[in-house]
């Protein structure tokens, strides 16, 4: 094989990527043309569609939860063809956890009722900044059953973390009967 050298197309790096050994911002790549940030210790708020919004995540709610494993969700809402979550990745990028989600997810999803994809390849990421961006995604994901007509008031969803936030004081009882305003993009 001497004399044989592998050519690299052009624009692309002729030698292999060196990992970057500074864990406070390592880009990782995982689709062509999206890239993603590692910020150890960030609060993600992430959402995720099913395969030609199909509405099958109510069918069974309690694979959503099994599907996390140790993740642990902060705050969460599942509604018939997307679900909204904040979390903070425990040890793995934000990539990895939602791999290994929708992967879990799937299987199981199959396993039960029907062959097939069951969600849209990519998913929504926001990294959320400050106590101003944390709550407004809050309310997002509590409202957002309210928004999609599922229901009048957030305490009246059942597959929602609002009755937790409830009873932790972080909403009164009246909260949600008025719409809140949302500004920016949430994934929709």
């Amino acid at each position: 094989m001497e004399g044989i050298r592998r050519v690299s197309p052009p624009g692309s790096l002729s030698r292999p990527a060196r990992r970057n050994t500074d864990l406070r911002y390592r880009r990782v790549v995982y689709m062509k043309s999206l890239r993603r940030f590692y910020i150890p210790n960030a609060l993600y708020f992430i959402t995720a569609v099913t395969n030609k919004r199909e509405p099958l995540l109510l069918e069974e709610p309690s694979l959503f939860h099994e599907a996390w494993g140790r993740q642990k969700i902060f705050a969460w809402v599942i509604l018939p063809d997307h679900f909204h979550v904040l979390l903070r990745p425990a040890g793995h990028t934000i990539s990895h956890v939602m791999h290994h989600f929708k992967v879990t997810y799937s299987r199981q999803f199959r396993d039960k009722y029907r062959p097939g994809p069951v969600w849209q390849k990519r998913f929504w990421d926001h990294v959320i900044r400050d106590a101003e961006d944390l709550r407004r995604h809050l309310d997002y994901i509590h409202y957002n059953p309210v928004k999609h007509r599922l229901c009048e008031t957030p305490g009246q969803y059942a597959l929602s973390s609002f009755e937790q936030f409830l009873a932790r004081g972080y909403y009164d009882q009246e909260w949600g009967q008025v719409s809140p305003e949302f500004e920016g993009e949430f994934g929709e």
